[in-house]
This record gives C-alpha cells, structure tokens and sequence, in this order.
C-alpha cells in the first residue's frame, strides 16, 4: 500500500482567498472572521488522511 500524498491544484485559492486572477470570496464582511477560523481548521486536516 502507498502513502496518500494529496497536492494542492491550480484551482485552490491563493492566500487572499482568491481563485486566479479574478475570484474571490463573495460572502458578507460579518461572516469574515467566521469563515476565516472555518477556513484555518480545515487547512489544519485537509490532507490527514483520516479526515
């Protein structure tokens, strides 16, 4: 059995949130440091595999 090694693609975003030269987040400012701490946690357990 081999390791799953999971790279990041060319479609995730940079680390303004944006996805390539235009994207964004569309969400309202209130919601920001909610889903920036959603945004953290995950990054934290993205490629464990056990998530």
């Amino acid at each position: 059995m081999t390791d799953y090694i999971p790279t990041a693609f060319d479609f995730d975003p940079d680390e303004r949130g944006h996805f390539g030269k235009f994207g964004g987040r569309y969400v309202p400012e209130t919601l920001m440091p909610s889903l920036l701490e959603l945004n953290a946690e995950y990054e934290k357990v993205r490629f464990d595999k056990a998530f």
